[in-house]
């Protein structure tokens, strides 16, 4: 079996998962190199695994025989880590946001597309086993009326002298990105506008709940509730269709479909890990030279719609996005 080797720069609460699967799973790719700040913790777990350490992750990126990179660092690092990489040829899997605004995160796509480097962006809710039950039942429910997304997870706080953590950041780019690009998987339509409303604790804080609603292209109307909380979570989607309706809930691991005639089918899905999948993808799209599934344009597309949704929320009015970047 052909295998990319590959570089991760990031080991922490989203790296470690990657770090696990890499080394545990067959996805198509060999690790070769991890890059983490805390040196020490980084040099034991390079050890321990005979693997390359870089303290900085522009050396990790200068070792010529690495020839991806799998970037799980806070997103305000994913711009410099990103146009260097695709500088230096290897190909590159963002974990989400793709970047904290639109202006970076098109220098990406726009860099990516000149130099003819991959980039993918990691919206694993894409792989969730719920999610792509509900995909497919979709097209049975008839024209869609509504879609409705919920995500309530526990969130992160700022630790000391940590300028760079999620902390900083609030619960739309942290959790909500998902549910923005879930909307483009699920209707395979792109947003028109958005009405969002966001609440925070303080003036300077970052938001902690946002609600509203985002319209499709062909109407179809998706609302949106995420919010941060102390314990537990609650995830769900629900399309409500003329033929009837369906749920998915991917923290307990099922959809449940209700025909017009009020007949309900549950379906129980598999609890499976969502980066698996992922990094296959990922490596298999190196190796044949295809289309990443989840491109630097779908990270863009979500990053734009959320950049709308922080202007709505300021200005108090609905905001129409403007046409898509060539």
């Amino acid at each position: 079996m052909n295998t990319t080797s590959v570089g991760l720069i990031g080991v922490g609460r989203h790296g470690s998962r990657y770090l696990s699967h890499l080394l545990t799973e067959e996805t198509g790719g060999s690790l070769l190199a991890v890059s983490r700040r805390n040196a020490d913790k980084g040099q034991r777990i390079t050890e321990q695994h005979h693997l390359r350490f870089y303290q900085n992750w522009n050396d990790l990126l200068g070792d010529p025989f690495i020839q991806a990179v799998v970037v799980a660092t806070p997103p305000i690092l994913n711009l410099p880590i990103a146009l260097e990489a695709i500088q230096a040829g290897k190909a590159v899997l963002l974990e989400k946001p793709l970047a904290l605004n639109t202006l970076q995160a098109g220098q990406i796509v726009k860099l990516s597309r000149q130099a003819k480097v991959p980039v993918m962006t990691a919206h694993t809710l894409r792989y969730e086993s719920t999610i792509q039950k509900l995909k497919e039942v979709g097209p049975s429910l008839g024209k869609w009326k509504r879609l409705s997304c919920t995500m309530k997870f526990d969130t992160h706080t700022i630790q000391s002298g940590n300028r760079e953590g999620w902390g900083h950041y609030g619960v739309l780019m942290e959790i909500g990105i998902h549910l923005l690009d879930l909307i483009r998987f699920l209707t395979e339509e792109e947003i028109l506008a958005v009405s969002i409303e966001m609440e925070r604790e303080g003036f300077k804080n970052p938001e902690t709940r946002v609600w509203g609603s985002l319209t499709t292209k062909n109407g179809v109307i998706c609302t949106v509730d995420i919010s941060g909380v102390s314990q537990g979570r609650t995830t769900r989607a629900e399309i409500i269709g003329s033929n009837g309706r369906a749920q998915a809930d991917w923290a307990n691991h099922h959809v449940t479909y209700t025909d017009k005639l009020k007949r309900t089918t549950d379906y129980p899905c598999p609890k499976t890990p969502t980066l698996v999948p992922l990094l296959k993808d990922f490596f298999r799209c190196i190796q044949t030279a295809t289309p990443m599934t989840i491109t630097g344009e779908d990270g863009l597309q979500a990053v734009r719609i959320a950049e709308a949704c922080y202007q709505s929320a300021q200005s108090g009015h609905p905001v129409t996005l403007p046409s898509l970047i060539d």
